[in-house]
Parts: C-alpha cells; sequence; structure tokens
C-alpha cells in the first residue's frame, strides 16, 4: 500500500494508459469509492485509445503530466497484447519502457511516487489476431496468465506493486459467469468490468476491503456486491 498523506489531503495518482484505463472513467469511479468512505482523491489520467507505454515515454504531454505533479502514486498500463506477445518482444517493448519510466520518474521527481503496474485481462475468446502466431494467447485462460506473470516479473524487477485486475476477472468468469465483464467486442469493459477494476484499484491505493464499500456505480446492487467480493478476494486478501 502506499504511503497515504497526511490527514486532510487526498491521495494524488497519474494514470497512464489508454482505453482499458479510460472507458468508463475507471479512475473517476475509485474517487467516488473513495469519498464514499470518507476519504479524498485526486487523479490525472493520461489514456489516448490504443497507446503502448512505447508510445507514452516518447509522448512530451505524457513527460510533462509527470514532471508538473506532487504523485503519490503513477499506474502504468501498457497496450492490451504487448505483455503478453512471446519473450524476446516482451523484453523488447514492454519491460524496456516499464524500465525507462521507473528511471524516469526517478530522475524527475523527488520524493519518487510508487509504481503500481495495472494487470490487464485477456480478451473474451483469446487474442485472435495473434492465435495463430503465438498459441499460448489463443484462449482467455492462456492470455491471462501470461499478462500476469510478465507484469509480475516486470513489477519484481523494479520493486513496485502489481494491480491484479486480469486475475479478478478470471476469477470472476468463474464464479459469476452471467455477469458480462467485457463489450460487445471481447476486449474493452463493460461498466461491470471497469467497476472491477476499479475496486481493485481501491484496495491497493488505501488498504482497505472492497468488499465494505456500498457505491455500486450504475450497476445492479446484487451485481455491485458480487463483483466487490472478487476485488476482496483477489486484491485485497492477497496483499
Amino acid at each position: 500500500m502506499p504511503s497515504l498523506p497526511p490527514t486532510g489531503k487526498p491521495l494524488r495518482v497519474l494514470f497512464i494508459g489508454n482505453s482499458y484505463t479510460h472507458t468508463h472513467q475507471m479512475p473517476a469511479i475509485v474517487q467516488q469509492m473513495a469519498e464514499s468512505t470518507g476519504s479524498r482523491f485526486t487523479f490525472d489520467m493520461r489514456a489516448p485509445g490504443g497507446w503502448s507505454l512505447e508510445q507514452h515515454f516518447k509522448d512530451a504531454e505524457t513527460r510533462a503530466a509527470i514532471r508538473k505533479g506532487t504523485w503519490d502514486c503513477i499506474v502504468l498500463q501498457d497496450q492490451s497484447q504487448r505483455a503478453a506477445m512471446p519473450i524476446l518482444r516482451v523484453r523488447r517493448q514492454f519491460f524496456r519502457y516499464v524500465r525507462r519510466f521507473n528511471c524516469f520518474i526517478w530522475w524527475h521527481l523527488s520524493p519518487k511516487p510508487e509504481i503500481i503496474l495495472y494487470m490487464t485481462w485477456g480478451r473474451r475468446d483469446g487474442d485472435a489476431d495473434n492465435r495463430t502466431y503465438y498459441p499460448p494467447v489463443g484462449t482467455f485462460e492462456g492470455m491471462t496468465a501470461l499478462l500476469k506473470e510478465r507484469y509480475e516479473r516486470m513489477a519484481g524487477k523494479i520493486n513496485a506493486r502489481v494491480t491484479p485486475v486480469g486475475e479478478a476477472w478470471a476469477y470472476a468468469r468463474k464464479h459469476y459467469p452471467d455477469i458480462e465483464l467485457y463489450q460487445e467486442d471481447g476486449h474493452h469493459p463493460s461498466a461491470a468490468g471497469s467497476y472491477l477494476a476499479a475496486c481493485c484499484f481501491y484496495a491497493a491505493f488505501f488498504g482497505k476491503d472492497p468488499a465494505l464499500l456500498d457505491y455500486d456505480f450504475t450497476l445492479a446492487p446484487e451485481v455491485a456486491a458480487q463483483l466487490r467480493e472478487v476485488a476482496s478476494k483477489t486484491a485485497w486478501e492477497a496483499k
């Protein structure tokens, strides 16, 4: 858990990612959760659709966003397929640019904010774009397992934490298969998917059990409660 700011000051977080971050304004859902429990949370977000960490690292606006804030945490989320590719590509693309961000943040911000890696999820039916080229990504389970392994490995290398959203999706699909986490395209999050991600980040930022929340976003109360339970099992109890 990040070192929370002194009482009365908000936790300040910068999200760097893409549509998996900005869909349904996921960080704003976290903000509503925090406010519902008396916590304060502010955020900024650089999340153009489809962007990779490589694109962000080369982007002047992303670099300026990092420099401008006294951030408590910076969240890094790569393009949804890149961390699940063959390991040589992963080293050249995902690992390399997480390391570069880590160094950039270290050099430009003091004290250094905590880096949190946003572990994303496998596509509903696997990665159809790449299953012929790389069969391990051909199923949801295979793609999610690769994302989990690569995000956790990289976090260990730079002393960061992982928010295990992909694990939460796997748990939800197994235990609550009637909850639709995806949009029609089979990879972007539905309202339920974004809510589940927000529950995982709430646990990561505040060290509190999301099962105790009573903020339902736009979901039916019973669905929201089930997703809070999922996040409690995967993102809070496993801390």
